[in-house]
């Protein structure tokens, strides 16, 4: 269902921009009169517009909020004390998710489960990443890892998965860059595919890869998401 909601939501943006590319052409040409709103071309509607698309087509919601409050804010400067509100929620929220979500590490299993309506996860087996004006280095160790979000805004950071090992299945970290970037450090046994959309900026992988390697094909780490005037890297 996520699938095709991504599917709806990239074929109507891709519909509006050709729709719009074609009446400024014809504007362009006299062929008719057509004209946006000045105010469309500010700033801050940009990083509304934006945040509204990496909602509705990005599992990475962080990023979509980030950018349409300092597109509002930078609105309406008056409405600045939300931007505590909101950070201080986000605060509480995530305190409560990793106390709630902690494993013991001294726990020893006796061989014995026990039926619960959502299998308890370790909080290293998901990463949620804001570099937000700044960034620093992150080393992930986990024995089932499985995606996450990276978030950096006029920042960026390293993140090291050297020491983990993959989930089986489709694992996928979902990206957004802007004038900022990441460098993820990866096993050179992980099978990772990039799919990350670049506009005015890139996204490069750095491994050298063995062409004598056998990667198993039940356990797969896909890198998408978008950078925008930023970058990022791959690397072993």
């Amino acid at each position: 269902m996520n699938n095709q909601n991504n599917l709806s939501a990239r074929l109507v943006a891709g519909l509006v921009l050709i729709a719009l590319g074609a009446l400024f052409l014809l504007d362009n040409y006299g062929i008719i009169n057509f004209s946006l709103p000045n105010f469309l071309f500010h700033w801050e509607y940009i990083l509304i517009g934006i945040g509204i698309y990496i909602l509705s087509t990005s599992q990475n919601k962080t990023a979509g909020i980030i950018l349409i409050a300092v597109g509002a804010l930078n609105l309406f400067p008056g409405s600045w004390p939300l931007l505590l509100v909101g950070l201080g929620a986000y605060i509480i929220l995530k305190r409560n998710s990793t106390v709630n979500n902690y494993v013991d590490p001294n726990f020893v299993s006796t061989g014995e489960t026990e039926s619960t309506d959502s299998e308890t996860q370790n909080t290293n087996d998901i990463i949620d990443d804001v570099s937000i004006f700044g960034g620093g280095t992150k080393r992930v160790t986990s024995n089932n890892f499985k995606g996450g979000k990276l978030t950096a805004i006029f920042g960026g950071s390293e993140v090291h998965f050297e020491n983990s090992l993959l989930a089986k299945g489709k694992n996928e970290i979902d990206i957004f860059s802007m004038f900022g970037g990441y460098t993820i450090y990866v096993p050179q046994d992980w099978n990772v595919i990039i799919d990350v959309v670049a506009i005015f900026g890139g996204f490069s992988d750095k491994r050298i890869k063995d062409p004598n390697r056998v990667y198993e094909d039940d356990k797969i780490l896909i890198i998408k998401g978008l950078v925008l005037f930023g970058g990022g890297e791959v690397k072993f």
